[in-house]
């Protein structure tokens, strides 16, 4: 998933420390709900450090109700970073959420199925499914993509 909708009144902050913003602070919730309303349910909440990252991701572990691990490996996270997280799963682990930036989330969209997306919005959330079950095997093309969720899909 994409962190929601950052602010960038305080030109002060530093990126890494950029908050959400009005936008953001109501559709992170909404997307936890839907998401959870659609029956994708994870178990693990893994969450760049970024505030505005790990922000986003807190509304989700309220909603699932699970905690939520940090690391600085997703704030500005190549595929390969995600990947690696990915691998380093615990087989009894059945879903997991990682929360991150662009432009790697997108990137990630399109090496899982290629042409999806030119961008996945703040707040996006890519869907893919592990083909084998296995963590420690994943790469991008065993993965199949079920669904891109974007906070506009159910806009007034």
């Amino acid at each position: 998933m994409r962190h929601a909708k950052s602010s960038w009144t305080d030109f002060t902050l530093s990126d890494f420390d950029r908050p959400l913003d009005k936008r953001g602070i109501h559709d992170a919730p909404v997307m936890a709900e839907r998401l959870k309303e659609a029956g994708f349910l994870p178990d693990k909440i893994i969450s760049s450090n970024a505030v505005r990252a790990k922000t986003t991701a807190g509304y989700f572990s309220n909603v699932f109700d699970i905690s939520m691990e940090e690391t600085n490996d997703l704030y500005h996270g190549l595929p390969d970073d995600y990947l690696d997280i990915i691998k380093a799963q615990d087989q009894k682990i059945d879903t997991i959420a990682l929360f991150g930036h662009n432009p790697g989330i997108t990137i990630i969209a399109n090496l899982i199925k290629i042409g999806c997306t030119d961008n996945i919005p703040t707040c996006g959330i890519v869907i893919a499914e592990l083909e084998d079950n296995n963590w420690s095997k994943a790469e991008w093309q065993n993965m199949k993509l079920l669904q891109l969720m974007y906070p506009k899909d159910h806009e007034g």
